[in-house]
């Protein structure tokens, strides 16, 4: 008779291989953390950790996979607050995204570090491209509000939050290089300040924003990833 799988239970042991990663990323780097590394810290056989994960580069896709899913979770409710203009929500979305992913810098920067290595290019893609398909819905949502208030000028708010969202995601790529070269001292500090402010002024034509009305990402933000 074939076994059933109690899903709870794998759920849960795949949350914890999830949660060692993370610890090792943050500790180790993701470059030296190794799928031994994980088995050591589990104590768990390699066909116990493949049962779950076929390699090193899946876990990675996991992780991010996860913390994909807890970010949506934190912005879904501001895109549905009826408490908030189509504008403030703009804001509060990437302020709340800017300040989410701060409080995990620690873990994002050595995941950047190791993101862009040899290999774990499809990774990357496909984790981005996850993304980006369930933010730009939320972002459709924000558009159609701020249309109906007259606060925003687009002649289609879905075709609009279509190109914000792959402006969003170049400009996500584009932070992450500019990160690692302020962190390896490539980079002065202005030039960052006048790269953010530019994709400001794009939104804010893009939308049809006044001058000023929005930002991409705060000082203190900025400061705690690129100062």
């Amino acid at each position: 008779m074939a076994r059933t799988r109690n899903h709870a239970a794998h759920a849960i042991r795949r949350d914890e291989i999830l949660d060692v990663a993370e610890r090792l990323i943050r500790t180790l780097g993701y470059d030296a953390m190794s799928i031994q590394s994980v088995q050591d810290e589990l104590g768990c056989s390699r066909g116990a950790l493949y049962h779950y994960f076929a390699s090193k580069e899946a876990i990675l896709g996991a992780v991010v996979d996860r913390m994909t899913e807890a970010g949506m979770a934190l912005l879904q409710p501001i895109a549905d607050n009826p408490g908030l203009t189509a504008v403030e929500k703009l804001q509060t979305l990437f302020n709340a995204g800017g300040n989410w992913k701060s409080q995990r810098s620690d873990l994002l920067i050595p995941l950047i570090r190791g993101w862009y290595q040899p290999g774990n290019d499809l990774v990357r893609v496909r984790a981005e491209a996850a993304a980006y398909e369930q933010f730009r819905p939320l972002m459709s949502q924000v558009l159609r509000q701020g249309v109906a208030e007259g606060t925003m000028s687009v002649s289609s708010a879905d075709h609009a939050a279509l190109i914000l969202t792959a402006l969003l995601a170049g400009s996500t790529e584009a932070m992450r290089h500019m990160l690692l070269d302020r962190l390896d001292g490539r980079v002065p500090y202005e030039e960052v300040e006048r790269f953010i402010h530019a994709y400001d002024e794009a939104i804010e034509r893009i939308l049809g924003l006044p001058a000023g009305s929005f930002t991409l990402l705060d000082d203190d933000a900025m400061r705690t990833w690129f100062a």
